[in-house]
């Protein structure tokens, strides 16, 4: 357990150590949130999550299936939060974790049965998402359904395009108040790639001789819908104060 342990502030240190200047972004963050630790226990229930609910002894009071692309069946929290029920209507689930939910859902039927037996169990997970962009074969956003160390995320692009700056991968995380920027060395095995990946997440693989940081970046950032498009606006907002 103590070797683990060291090994896992070792890697912790090795990424925040290899932050590089030459990004042109000031991190903002007053500490880090690097950790080795893979876990869902602190992750919430979002818009996109695929839950099936079953109603002891009342078969009928089961969520509707509705079968997902993947081939699931469950019903969707939808873009408010919301899981639509037989009987009960509505219920709010967004930002609880499962068992809070599981909880929600009780009271719910509580009203038209007694000491309901309720089972709720998440089918697919789609609220967590995490966007992979830059010099990778298959760039894009992408739906965390485990828990993913840095190296898991990244190959999951499908490898790297030719002109990759494969020894500096940028992570960026948070919004412009707590932005956290890091890089690590996407090829050659590093405890840094062990780290855990966490909702939101950004990755960015940069070209070989590509020029300022800032000029890849600012065109994704601004296109996707997350708390770094904030970010891309306040470097804009930098960017036409310093011309």
């Amino acid at each position: 357990m103590n070797r683990f342990k060291c090994l896992a502030s070792l890697a912790t240190l090795a990424l925040v150590a290899s932050c590089r200047s030459d990004l042109s972004i000031e991190p903002t963050a007053e500490t880090s949130s690097l950790s080795t630790r893979l876990s869902w226990d602190e992750l919430t229930l979002g818009p996109g999550d695929l839950l099936r609910v079953g109603v002891f002894g009342h078969p009928e009071l089961s969520t509707p299936i509705t079968a997902s692309s993947s081939g699931a069946v469950g019903t969707r929290v939808d873009d408010e939060g919301l899981l639509s029920l037989p009987l009960a209507g509505v219920v709010s689930v967004g930002g609880l974790r499962l068992s809070a939910a599981r909880e929600a859902i009780r009271a719910a039927y509580e009203v038209f049965l007694q000491e309901p037996k309720v089972d709720v169990s998440v089918v697919e997970f789609g609220a967590r998402r995490y966007y992979l962009f830059g010099e990778v074969r298959t760039p894009g956003t992408f739906v965390m359904d485990r828990p993913l160390t840095l190296y898991q995320a990244l190959a999951i692009g499908g490898g790297f395009m030719p002109g990759a700056m494969r020894d500096e991968v940028v992570l960026l995380r948070g919004g412009p108040d707590d932005l956290e920027v890091h890089t690590f060395d996407g090829e050659d095995p590093d405890p840094a790639g062990m780290l855990a990946l966490r909702p939101d997440d950004f990755l960015f693989v940069r070209r070989s001789g590509s020029g300022k940081f800032r000029d890849e970046l600012l065109p994704i950032l601004t296109g996707i819908s997350s708390s770094l498009s904030s970010v891309a606006t306040v470097l804009l907002i930098e960017d036409r104060l310093n011309d």
